[in-house]
């Protein structure tokens, strides 16, 4: 039995706001759109992210599952490296973006981190290999 990822969804509840921030802020490339149906499909190098309006969610696991959210969910991060982590905290915080935490360094992992909130609450960290 081999399983191969395909991506990673994030159901979100304003799903315009999530698309604008992945592409624009972010940079992303929008593969897919279908904004009536608010699904989105968005490159991120070789793998892909994925946004769907969590109203729609009930069509993929049905009415007798209970799906909760909660603002300061830490369950699933995206993680991102990035080459130089000061400027990569400057630019976002110039689009607005506030930082959940300053750079934290740890030597023993090999990377210095630092993490922000999407418009929709989903955790992101940046990551700058030491």
């Amino acid at each position: 039995m081999k399983f191969e990822y395909t991506y990673t969804r994030l159901n979100v509840s304003n799903y315009q706001a999530s698309k604008e921030f992945y592409q624009n802020v972010l940079g992303f490339e929008v593969v897919y759109a279908d904004d009536r149906s608010e699904y989105a499909e968005l490159a991120t190098g070789p793998t892909k992210i994925t946004i769907f309006n969590r109203q729609n969610l009930k069509d993929f696991v049905g009415f007798n599952e209970a799906v909760t959210y909660d603002t300061h969910y830490g369950g699933i991060v995206l993680s991102f490296r990035v080459d130089n982590l000061d400027e990569a905290i400057a630019y976002l915080e110039a689009q607005g973006v506030t930082m959940v935490n300053k750079p934290i360094d740890f030597p023993y992992l090999g990377f210095i981190s630092a993490c922000f909130r999407d418009p929709d609450g989903n955790l992101i960290e940046l990551q700058k290999l030491l």
